[in-house]
């Protein structure tokens, strides 16, 4: 794996700076809500400062991309690549924007490193998650994706929820709550505090 995943827009440090953007990020399985919520956020906002992404349709590397993930050997490491082209791409393309919300599968920890290279200085993190139960109905009848009902969804989704605990990360569970309630809680807790202290 070359360093092209990290330098295809040819961004030096000097292209950081403190016009870098705050960042609500939204992380989680498949099937949690994540879309659905940011889709609605997108819908109701009127803010033209606040800038919403989906990390598997913005034109950014994501996990359906196998091709990077066989180059990059392992899905973690491919997934630590995608997050950094994530957060620099955001921090570099808008610098005259308020808030980016952006949701996409990502560990915690990549997260906050690639904020932290690429001069992103305010930023939140936010689990959403759901019951296995929840999640499998969803993905076979809503989403129609009945191939993501897995082994390594259902682990993932756990490893998320025990690295959320252990972090302290923001939980929203949208199997105690509707997608609606999810994104009042969403705007009401964690947008608009954001929005205020940029």
């Amino acid at each position: 794996m070359t360093n092209s995943h990290f330098n295809d827009l040819q961004i030096t440090s000097e292209d950081f700076s403190s016009n870098s953007p705050s960042i609500l990020f939204l992380t989680g399985a498949s099937g949690v809500g994540k879309t659905s919520i940011i889709t609605m956020l997108a819908a109701q906002n009127t803010n033209p400062s606040h800038i919403f992404q989906h990390a598997d349709t913005d034109g950014v590397a994501c996990l359906k991309d196998i091709t990077e993930i066989e180059e990059a050997k392992d899905i973690e490491r491919y997934q630590e690549i995608a997050t950094h082209k994530w957060i620099k791409r955001i921090a570099f393309a808008y610098q005259s924007t308020n808030i980016v919300v952006m949701e996409g599968q990502a560990r915690f920890h990549f997260v906050k490193e690639a904020c932290q290279k690429y001069g992103v200085v305010k930023y939140s993190l936010v689990l959403v998650d759901c019951d296995w139960e929840v999640m499998r109905d969803r993905l076979a009848y809503q989403r129609q994706q009945p191939e993501l009902i897995t082994n390594q969804m259902r682990n993932w989704a756990n490893f998320l929820r025990q690295q959320a605990r252990i972090d302290k990360i923001p939980i929203i569970d949208t199997s105690e709550v509707t997608i609606e309630q999810a994104v009042e809680i969403v705007q009401s807790q964690f947008l608009e505090p954001l929005a205020s202290a940029s």
